[in-house]
């Protein structure tokens, strides 16, 4: 049973917001996408009647948190006014793909993976200090921004928060299945018959399923799989992976490594905490050479587009683990109608959904009662197969039945009765607020507006650059408007405080450490190298961050490491070494993503990016 279908036209107006048209749906909520003063937003709908008690209880874990790769919560109600039968939770909207459609279109490289796992790491990070759990880490609830590869997290539908109260009664909280840890099977096993057990889920979970998804990342696979679900269960508490680098010999070793970490089977021996999964990241990212650079798998060409015994070469790649899979943009099949699986971004275009990797699909329905018998030695019971959910290329809320605990929940049991398990896109935000109950009129929602900065700033090295513009076409005007403000990581004020760096202060820094130099750059990640001791921060501190293309270049950055391997969030604002914010645009580059600039530079502490 499924909540009101899509009960939303486009133009519907929902507490100030006009609905577009529904980019998914769950066994308790609806997504829509839907604009306010023209900027879009994700709309979430939870049917009161059947989540219970889980709305506030997500709302209540959105304002708990803050962060840059997390999706971002705007504003919550009740809907529609006098009568409530929603909850309404507003989000930031990502354009982009999920984790496993972007990894199998985009086929990217060891050093693309590593930095999309690292913000998915670091947004752990935020939720762990925050004393947040997730519980439901999976590439489904993983966006990849499409303008600048940053990922956010999302759907903490049913993550849990410390002195939360209780809302499952079942033996294991509610999550996937195929992400749960081996301690949490275990668990299971040895407590099945015993009454009122539960298992108490701890950040080693996430940090397991995350492990998880860096291996199919890498490989384009799963790392266990069994006969049967019973077997797989098997599988993932007793048998070791096959080690990344040795399933793909692109994977970089040092990669390689840092995912076993994170699927040892004890959480004693398992990377201990998202903050050094954090660090190690970081640490093989700063040695990473021109291998990292190379596509972790094979491209999709003319040639897989032949058939072998009724079946065509993709079909083989996907099915059959001994061909290397293989990832990116296929070549269409002449006189082939499209695919029956094949999903419709925004502006039209079909997009297949992408295969999944080897590992077989479950229902994972009675669970408990499984494993009871495998306890007892008993005959198994059959499980129903797992049904492949056809993939939407936006936000979305996790399909129902994934959840052993699903089918009881689905019938609530008066006022104690729980809900099953929902994914909702979530966001991180440090201020703690208690959740609206009573029906308003509108959402306390204060939007940001802030004009397009228009015309280049004042050049550096002006003699240089005025005979440049004289042989060259300088860069004319950028429309693109100015980056709008956002919030600082979780704890980096307190830690820069604590390290004697006070806001408004300037130190200087390099993107490369070489001859100052003009050097080309991308909207996306990027480091900078702090040059001289600023407070207790050392020199050479790799300051890490992201760039966005504008009129002129802007830097924010959010992670430092030190050379000693300490790793700590940051709000650090590049600034160009003539005091203007965001770096000048030097001659030769005009593009919307791309720019050259100069690099030596300032960086400023600051309470919040502008």
């Amino acid at each position: 049973m499924r909540p009101p279908p899509a009960i939303l036209p486009p133009g519907a107006e929902v507490l100030g917001y006009t609905v577009e048209r529904q980019l998914g749906q769950g066994g308790f909520g609806t997504v829509y996408l839907a604009r306010n003063a023209g900027q879009p937003f994700a709309l979430k709908l939870l049917h009161l009647p059947r989540v219970g008690e889980r709305a506030e209880r997500e709302i209540s874990i959105l304002l708990k948190l803050r962060h840059p790769n997390v999706v971002g919560l705007q504003g919550h109600g009740l809907w529609p006014p006098g009568a409530p039968q929603f909850a309404i939770i507003v989000m930031e909207y990502v354009d982009g793909r999920r984790l496993d459609e972007w990894a199998d279109k985009e086929n990217p490289t060891a050093r693309q993976v590593a930095r999309v796992v690292l913000d998915v790491a670091r947004a752990l990070a935020a939720s762990h200090a925050a004393g947040v759990l997730h519980r439901d880490v999976k590439e489904a609830n993983v966006m990849v921004r499409a303008s600048d590869g940053v990922a956010k997290l999302l759907d903490f539908g049913i993550g849990d928060y410390e002195g939360a109260r209780g809302l499952t009664v079942d033996i294991l909280p509610p999550a996937t299945p195929e992400y749960r840890s081996p301690e949490a099977w275990r668990y299971l096993r040895q407590h099945a018959r015993l009454a009122g057990a539960q298992y108490s889920a701890g950040p080693s979970d996430d940090l397991w399923a995350l492990g998880l998804v860096l291996y199919a990342s890498l490989t384009a696979r799963k790392p266990f799989d069994g006969a049967d679900d019973a077997g797989f269960i098997e599988a993932v508490m007793t048998c070791e992976p096959v080690p990344p680098h040795e399933e793909n010999a692109r994977v970089p070793r040092a990669l390689s490594d840092v995912c076993l970490r994170l699927l040892e089977k004890t959480p004693e021996t398992r990377t201990l905490s998202a903050l050094a999964v954090v660090t190690e990241l970081e640490r093989v990212l700063v040695h990473a050479d021109a291998a990292w650079d190379v596509p972790l798998c094979d491209a999709f060409g003319e040639d897989t587009a032949t058939t072998e015994g009724g079946r065509d070469s993709e079909e083989r790649w996907r099915l059959a683990p001994q061909y290397r899979p293989r990832r990116g943009k296929r070549t269409p099949q002449p006189g082939l109608p499209p695919s029956a699986d094949a999903v419709t971004t925004t502006n039209g275009t079909p997009v297949k959904a992408a295969p999944k990797p080897r590992g077989r699909s479950r229902a994972w329905t009675r669970v408990a009662l499984v494993l009871v018998l495998v306890a007892a030695g008993a005959t198994l019971m059959l499980w129903t197969s797992r049904m492949a959910p056809v993939t939407p290329p936006r936000q979305e809320v996790a399909p129902s039945g994934k959840s052993p605990q699903a089918d009881r929940a689905a019938a609530p049991i008066g006022p104690e009765a729980t809900a099953a398990a929902v994914a909702l896109p979530a966001t991180l935000q440090e201020v703690s607020a208690t959740v609206t109950t009573q029906p308003k009129d509108t959402l306390p929602l204060q939007l940001p507006s802030k004009p397009a900065k228009k015309g280049l700033g004042v050049m550096a090295r002006a003699v240089s650059t005025a005979a440049a513009c004289t042989a060259l076409a300088c860069p004319g005007t950028q429309v693109r408007p100015a980056p709008p403000p956002e919030p600082c990581p979780v704890g980096a004020a307190k830690v820069m405080e604590k390290l004697g760096i006070r806001i408004g202060q300037k130190e200087d820094a390099l993107f490369v450490v070489d001859v100052p130099q003009v050097i080309p750059v991308r909207e996306g990640p990027t480091q900078l190298i702090l040059i001289s001791d600023w407070g207790d921060m050392p020199r050479m501190t790799v300051l890490s961050g992201r760039l966005i293309v504008r009129d002129r270049v802007y830097g924010r950055l959010t992670w430092a490491t030190t050379r000693k391997g300490d790793s700590f969030p940051v709000c650090i604002e590049v600034y160009a070494e003539e005091g203007e914010r965001g770096m000048a645009r030097e001659p030769g580059d005009d593009s919307v993503s791309s720019a050259r600039i100069y690099t030596t530079a300032r960086v400023k502490a600051v309470g919040e990016f502008e």
